[in-house]
């Protein structure tokens, strides 16, 4: 238990810290006391959030490839799969990120932006999304160091954009009076800092340089696709659900969109550490595994599950007697603030279960099972999401967006962690030597 413990605090720094930039350009956009460009922080996100996944997905396939190459000692294989995963990165981010711009406007309206939340959502996508290729740098730059062994650089490069954000946004949205623009602006420089940051680290620090040579690139493109398409794919499937959300909470308002937006920025920061548990563990499940050590496995998965439960009963009771005072922070009123009291109360076991779907995930992809891993990812994200969503707002109105997902989460939670107990009891009685090490 103290090593996970240990380990997912550790990896959640740099992962909250990028949830908080999100966060600190929703509190100083509160400021201006304008609805409209809270609900039009909401729809972007929910744009800015298939972006992003892309990013985790290439951040996956640059740990994996060139941790690969270091555990085997190559260190020269390690350089060129870092620089060449550089050259991925920022060459397929650049096309995604010009493809959305060019359809930003109806990307909005199919989600359900309108009026002025849609201009203000189409301002603030118009600077942000060409930073996409930074937004990249800065991921896979941080994922690579943490696979060289400096988790402590990855998590400084992180931070180091938070403070960059604190700076500027109050420099950009009232020094200069750009409002939602200005929150943009510093929002690209944030990212600009986090990459230049881990390439130094990267390039400096560890002298990692390794000349570009487009031969070897071509060669290194299979081992980089064959993690990264499949990772992308499966970090796709959660903004598809969010973006349908966000799609049914429009329907009844802005001031439901701000309350939807202000609490969307805020739960990740709370629960941010969940996420990072299912990369905090990945290592334990692997090392055990191939130790053909699976009484530890199982235990992992226990202590995982201890670990999410204890968590979450912890931050959502901190997050229900904050609430008030959230709400008044970030100025949501009316519908909008009862939105975010009804969360309150049900956030606890709205990422209980998730975070079961999450360590049960983890643990397929540890074990030699990421196609369940998809699977899971893909099921939650539509038939776990849709028709629970559609029950809950029949019956509930906006509030049904929430405690649907809430059930779908539930449903989901338990079976991938059903499953995942299944495949270590049939891994466990497998004769010796007969298990497939992936």
């Amino acid at each position: 238990m103290r090593h996970v413990f240990t380990l997912t605090l550790t990896s959640s720094v740099g992962l909250v810290s990028l949830f908080a930039v999100d966060l600190i350009d929703l509190y100083f956009l509160t400021l201006l006391e304008n609805q409209a460009i809270i609900a039009a922080l909401g729809f972007a996100a929910s744009i800015m959030f298939f972006n992003m996944s892309f990013s985790i997905g290439l951040s996956i396939a640059m740990s994996a490839t060139v941790a690969r190459a270091i555990g085997a000692k190559q260190d020269l294989q390690a350089r060129g799969l870092a620089l060449n995963n550089f050259v991925f990165s920022v060459s397929f981010t650049t096309l995604v990120a010009a493809v959305t711009w060019l359809f930003k406007t109806p990307l909005l309206e199919l989600i359900g932006a309108s009026g002025n939340a849609l201009i203000y959502a189409d301002q603030y996508l118009s600077i942000i999304l060409p930073s996409l290729p930074f937004l990249a740098v800065a991921m896979s730059g941080s994922a690579l160091l943490r696979a060289m062994g400096s988790p402590k650089l990855s998590m400084l490069a992180m931070l180091s954009g938070s403070a960059v954000n604190v700076i500027l946004d109050p420099i950009f949205i009232f020094g200069l009076d750009l409002g939602i623009e200005g929150a943009a602006i510093a929002s690209v420089f944030s990212r600009f800092s986090v990459g230049a940051m881990a390439l130094y680290f990267i390039y400096a620090r560890h002298d990692f340089y390794c000349a570009f040579n487009f031969n070897v690139f071509k060669q290194h493109l299979q081992k980089i696709f064959t993690i990264a398409i499949p990772a992308m794919a499966t970090q796709l499937a959660t903004p598809f659900a969010n973006a349908y959300m966000t799609y049914e909470i429009a329907k009844f308002g802005e001031s439901y969109m701000a309350g939807w937006s202000i609490t969307g920025r805020i739960t990740p920061v709370a629960f941010g550490v969940i996420f990072a548990l299912s990369a905090a563990v990945g290592p334990i499940y692997a090392q055990n595994f191939g130790a053909g050590d699976f009484a530890r496995v199982r235990k992992t998965l226990y202590d995982s599950c201890l670990f999410v439960t204890s968590y979450c009963v912890v931050a959502a009771m901190i997050f229900y007697l904050s609430i008030d005072a959230l709400i008044i922070w970030f100025g949501a009123t009316d519908e909008g603030a009862e939105f975010m009291r009804f969360v309150a109360i049900w956030i606890g076991p709205a990422f209980s279960f998730y975070g079961f779907l999450f360590v049960a995930n983890a643990a397929f992809n540890n074990l030699g099972y990421p196609l369940i891993s998809t699977a899971f990812n893909f099921a939650k994200a539509t038939v776990g999401t849709v028709p629970f969503v559609m029950i809950g707002v029949s019956f509930m109105g906006a509030d049904g967006v929430f405690m649907g997902n809430t059930a779908g989460n539930l449903v989901f939670g338990i079976a991938a962690l059903s499953c995942c107990f299944y495949i270590i009891n049939k891994l466990t009685h497998r004769p010796l030597g007969t298990q497939n090490y992936v």
